[in-house]
C-alpha cells in the first residue's frame, strides 16, 4: 500500500483506476497528497486524509443534514433504536442478508457500496472482493475503516449525486442504507447505473420513507416529527429530513432507472428492497 507523508497508510494506489473529476470528467493523476484532475483549466485536487479519498469535503443540502446526524452525539443515541429494529427482525446478520444476498456470488467481485456507513456488514462479504465505499460522514467512514483493516477497501467522503468515478467500472452497485436520505435519489441511482458495467445488478435497500406513520393517520402528522426528533432523540433537522422525503416512490424511481427492476417490502413492512440491472 502506498503511505502518504503526514498520513496513515492508504489503500489508494498510483495508478487512478476507476476514478475521475466529478467536475470536469478528466483523468486525475496521482499527488504527494493524493489526486490531481489533468483536465484542461480543472486542476481539482483530492486529498487523501487518514486512508479517505476526500471529494466532497462539504455536502450539501439534505446530504449535509444527514452528515451532520451522522457526524454527531445524536447518532449513537440512535442505535438502540436501531438494534430493537434488528432483533424484531431476527437479528442483524440476519436481516442485512436479506439484502446482500442479491448480490454475485462471484469470486475477485469489484463492489461499489454508496452509503456504506460504519461497514459493519462489509466483514461479511467475501475476503477476496474488491470494495469501494462512499459516505458524506467522516465519523462513518472512519469507523468503517477501523473495521476493515485486513481487507482490499477504498473510502471515499464524497455524495452519491456525483459518483467520481468513470462509466462501467463496477461488477455490482450497493446502497444498503441511507438511499432515501439522499439529495436526489433518482440522480444517485443514475449515478450509481452509469458506473456499473452493463447488465451488473444494483441493489438498494432502506427503511421504508414513511416508517414513522402514527401521527399521519391520526391526522396528527406533526406527530411523527415529533417522535423522530424527541422520543428517538434523531434531533430537529434529522428529523425534518425524514418528514420531506416520507412521500418517495422508491419503486417508480427504479422503474424509470432500473432495467427488470423489482421492488419488495421487507423486514416486516419497515423496510424496502429494490433489485434491478444497469442497461
Amino acid at each position: 500500500m502506498a503511505k502518504i507523508i503526514g498520513e496513515k497508510p492508504s489503500a489508494w494506489p498510483s495508478d487512478p483506476g476507476p476514478l475521475r473529476c466529478p467536475h470536469c470528467h478528466g483523468a486525475p493523476r496521482r499527488t504527494e497528497a493524493g489526486f490531481e484532475c489533468n483536465g484542461q483549466r480543472c486542476g481539482a485536487s483530492f486529498p487523501i486524509r487518514d486512508g479517505v479519498l476526500v471529494v466532497r469535503d462539504a455536502p450539501t443540502d439534505d446530504n449535509k443534514t444527514a452528515a451532520d446526524f451522522y457526524n454527531s452525539k445524536l447518532w449513537p443515541k440512535v442505535r438502540l433504536w436501531e438494534r430493537l429494529f434488528w432483533a424484531v427482525n431476527g437479528g442483524e446478520k440476519r436481516a442485512r442478508d436479506i439484502v446482500l444476498r442479491r448480490l454475485p456470488k462471484c469470486p475477485r467481485l469489484r463492489l461499489l457500496d454508496v452509503a456504506i456507513g460504519d461497514g459493519v456488514y462489509t466483514t461479511w462479504l467475501p475476503e477476496d472482493w474488491s470494495i469501494v465505499g462512499v459516505d458524506v460522514s467522516t465519523a462513518q467512514l472512519a469507523a468503517c475503516q477501523r473495521r476493515n483493516l485486513s481487507r482490499d477497501l477504498q473510502l471515499v467522503l464524497g455524495e452519491a449525486e456525483d459518483l467520481p468515478f468513470r462509466d462501467r467500472q463496477f461488477d455490482a452497485v450497493l446502497s444498503n442504507g441511507g438511499f432515501n436520505h439522499f439529495n436526489d435519489p433518482e440522480a444517485a441511482l443514475r449515478e450509481m447505473v452509469r458506473v456499473a458495467k452493463p447488465g451488473a445488478p444494483v441493489v438498494v435497500a432502506d427503511e421504508a420513507p414513511d416508517f414513522l406513520n402514527l401521527g399521519h393517520r391520526l391526522g396528527l402528522p406533526g406527530l411523527d416529527r415529533w417522535i423522530a426528533s424527541k422520543v428517538m432523540r434523531m434531533g430537529d433537522d434529522f428529523a425534518g429530513l425524514i418528514e420531506r422525503h416520507r412521500n418517495l416512490d422508491i419503486a417508480a424511481i427504479g422503474r424509470r432507472v432500473l432495467n427488470d427492476s423489482c421492488y419488495e417490502v421487507v423486514w416486516r413492512g419497515g423496510g424496502y428492497l429494490m433489485v434491478g440491472k444497469a442497461p
